[in-house]
Parts: structure tokens; C-alpha cells; sequence
């Protein structure tokens, strides 16, 4: 069996990459717990204040080992005082209990199993520096 050094490389990348991508999930699983620690009720629509930023939490589907929701902003609305409105990004976060990970992927990378780790770690290493900035003043208030 001949193996080339260019074929070895590229499945060590991709072993690094994936590593990477773990530790991603795990982070982003420990920051998200702070966040929903404020939390009264996980299994139900909520809405959480962090310094000014209201935030929407729209659970999708509660298991045992699983959380499936939605994580979002809420804006005032400059128009209608009293009023807010949401733009829902195409994200869906995966909480998986058990082994104490966060995903998140988009829409289409849900729909279509989208296999391109880059992808994935771009998005959730965005998620990992949004909730970072989130967390970042301590004052959390519901």
C-alpha cells in the first residue's frame, strides 16, 4: 500500500479540524449554561435581558438528552414605542446534554447534512465569540 505524503497530511488537517471543532462545542456548551441558567422555564418561549439586549430563546424540541431551539435578538422598535420585533436567523442550536456540546448550523446545513467541517467551525466559532460578548458584563437580568 502506498500512501503519499500529500494524502497523509490532508487526513492529519482533517483530524486537527475536527479536534477543533470539539472543542468549539464544548466551549460554546459551557458558555450557553451560563446563559441559561437565568432561565425560569427552558421548555417554553423566553425572553432574557443582558445589559440592554433582550434576547429570545425559542425552544424547537426538549428531549432527555437534547435541546433543540432557536437564540436570537429582540429590537425595539423606534416606530411604535412598546413594541418589539425579532429578525430569526437561519441558526438552529442543538444542545446535546449528554456529551456537553453546542452546535449550531444553518438551516440549510440542517436540511442538506452539509459534511463541509470550515463551515461548521466558522459558524460556531462566530457563536462561540457572540456569546462571549454576551457574557462578557456580568449583570444578567430576566
Amino acid at each position: 500500500m502506498n500512501i503519499t505524503t500529500a494524502s497523509r497530511q490532508a487526513d492529519d488537517f482533517k483530524i486537527i479540524n475536527f479536534d477543533h471543532l470539539m472543542k468549539i462545542y464544548e466551549s460554546n456548551y459551557h458558555l450557553f449554561k451560563k446563559v441559561i441558567t437565568t432561565l425560569r422555564d427552558s421548555n417554553s418561549v423566553s425572553t432574557i435581558i443582558f445589559n440592554n439586549n433582550v434576547m429570545q430563546y425559542e425552544p424547537i424540541t426538549i428531549t432527555r438528552y437534547t435541546d433543540i431551539f432557536r437564540f436570537y435578538y429582540k429590537y425595539k422598535s423606534p416606530f411604535h414605542p412598546g413594541n418589539s420585533y425579532s429578525i430569526k436567523p437561519h441558526l438552529v442550536f442543538t444542545l446535546y446534554k449528554d456529551a456537553r456540546l453546542l452546535e449550531v448550523k444553518s438551516l440549510g446545513q440542517n436540511k442538506s447534512f452539509d459534511e463541509n467541517i470550515t463551515n461548521k467551525i466558522r459558524i460556531n466559532l462566530n457563536i462561540y465569540f457572540w456569546l462571549k460578548s454576551i457574557l462578557k458584563n456580568n449583570k444578567i437580568y430576566q
